[in-house]
């Protein structure tokens, strides 16, 4: 018999909608508010349960998920007595934040004490793929405890991947939000010299969507460009966070445009935190 009964913490632009699509699938959500009470009073009318502490949503989940901020607060929630102390030792920890390889091992060693499962699933797609359950897994753990969330994970995603231990799949994605963040300003000089150039927007979008230069986030991300939509979605600072994570990893390398790239969203950061990662455009665009 699978898990039903799911902790849910961290309901963000990204947590909310996975959090949706797993009380759309029929599984038993388990959540409290944190400063801001509209996700959860969203999933209240859709069937979740609310409580009042993270302590009690671990006293009633079999699997508990996470999709936190940063580091700080995998450390803070998650390493904390309310969290280790309530969970089951029947339980499985599904850790979803881009977080860096070090501290999933960290949270690893003290749920491996408490002979507490854990699976290591930071997750790819933007709020879009959250949206439409199409997220892509990186999966670091073992493959049992893999396959016994795997029902879980397929109502939020479409492509899984046991991509090796735990911390490998943090590490995974410290190497896709590097890539994605350095194609999200190639992207926004790209849109930048096509309407200089004056060529159609459908058109180019026509045209190197069936060409070599085509990327997913070019794909997804020239209207708002063209529009200079940058309604949060993926907030600046959360990718600055990302792409400090793969630079500080690959610190003994040359990793050149990484490192401009970080300097660029570090930058933009000082104004337009806040606001979805595509305002990294802002400037090229004006």
């Amino acid at each position: 018999m699978g898990f039903k009964k799911i902790g849910f913490i961290g309901l963000g632009a990204m947590g909310l909608p996975m959090a949706k699509n797993l009380v759309k699938k029929g599984f038993e959500l388990h959540v409290t508010a944190h400063r801001n009470r509209q996700p959860v009073e969203e999933l209240k009318s859709a069937g979740a349960v609310e409580h009042s502490s993270i302590k009690e949503v671990a006293a009633h989940c079999e699997v508990l998920l996470s999709i936190l901020p940063t580091d700080k607060e995998m450390e803070s929630v998650l390493l904390s007595e309310d969290v280790l102390e309530t969970l089951s030792s029947d339980a499985i920890l599904l850790e979803m934040t881009s977080g860096s390889p070090a501290m999933m091992k960290k949270v690893n060693e003290a749920f491996q004490s408490k002979r507490i499962k854990v699976l290591d699933g930071p997750v790819s797609g933007g709020t879009i793929g959250a949206e439409q359950g199409t997220l892509t897994v990186m999966a670091g753990g073992e493959d049992n405890v893999l396959e016994q969330v795997r029902p879980i994970l397929d109502a939020m995603s479409k492509n899984i991947y046991l991509v090796g231990p735990i911390g490998a799949g943090k590490a995974i994605k410290a190497v896709n939000q590097m890539m994605a963040a350095m194609h999200m300003v190639v992207t926004a000089e790209a849109t930048a010299l096509a309407e200089k150039l004056e060529i159609d927007k459908d058109m180019l979008k026509q045209v190197i969507g069936s060409s070599s230069g085509a990327s997913w986030m070019f794909m997804n991300k020239l209207d708002s460009l063209s529009n200079r939509d940058f309604a949060p979605g993926f907030k600046l600072s959360l990718m600055r966070k990302d792409v400090e994570i793969a630079v500080a990893e690959g610190a003994d390398l040359q990793l050149a445009f990484a490192e401009a790239a970080l300097d660029l969203y570090k930058e933009t950061e000082k104004e337009y935190g806040e606001s979805d990662f595509s305002v990294i455009g802002k400037s090229i665009l004006s």
